[in-house]
């Protein structure tokens, strides 16, 4: 496929690369970047995986979904901050933001093909809301993710998410920090 092609067709959730600054060896000053991967893992097993839960559960409420899809990308778009090094914006701003930037550190995506995979060109309120292309992407961002992000809501996951736990506060004395850090994302969870 020629480049310009390319370019004119918005990334779908099958090609959009995923985790692009660090297959690009973006890194972070190593404490900084131990407490960033230990809170993006959290966002991404006890809140990206609660919103997923949402859409799979929420099939007879489309509006629930709807809903449910909307935080999800404004939670990948304050992931995405955090892992470029950013302090993330306020919820209020982070939707915004990633429709009108795109994301570039968990995900490259513009914010029209931000628009496509969530699909928000679906009227809100409608009967029916689509979730299979966030599902495609969420699969995807799961498989590349350095590191486990056990499934709390599993009777495995209880297990592997105190194993998770105990592996996270290692890696922080490791790095000089205190895993207190992450008391503050336990609380909202």
């Amino acid at each position: 496929m020629s480049t310009a092609v390319r370019e004119s067709r918005p990334q779908t959730a099958r090609e959009v690369p995923v985790l692009p600054g660090v297959r690009a060896g973006h890194v972070l000053p190593a404490a900084h970047a131990v407490e960033t991967w230990i809170q993006v893992a959290w966002l991404m097993l006890a809140e990206g995986r609660a919103y997923i839960e949402d859409l799979e559960g929420g099939a007879e409420q489309p509006q629930m979904r709807q809903s449910a899809r909307l935080r999800l990308l404004e939670q990948l778009a304050d992931i995405d901050q955090r892992l470029a090094g950013r302090v993330p914006s306020g919820d209020a701003h982070c939707l915004a933001l990633a429709l009108e930037y795109g994301l570039h550190e968990l995900v490259a995506a513009s914010g029209p093909e931000l628009i496509e995979i969530f699909g928000l060109d679906e009227e809100f309120g409608a009967d029916s809301c689509r979730v299979d292309d966030i599902h495609v992407l969420w699969e995807r961002l799961l498989a590349a993710f350095p590191g486990e992000l056990p499934d709390r809501l599993v009777a495995q996951g209880q297990r592997d998410m105190l194993v998770t736990l105990r592996t996270w506060a290692a890696l922080a004395r490791g790095a000089g920090l205190d895993v207190g850090f992450l008391t503050p994302f336990m609380k909202d969870a």
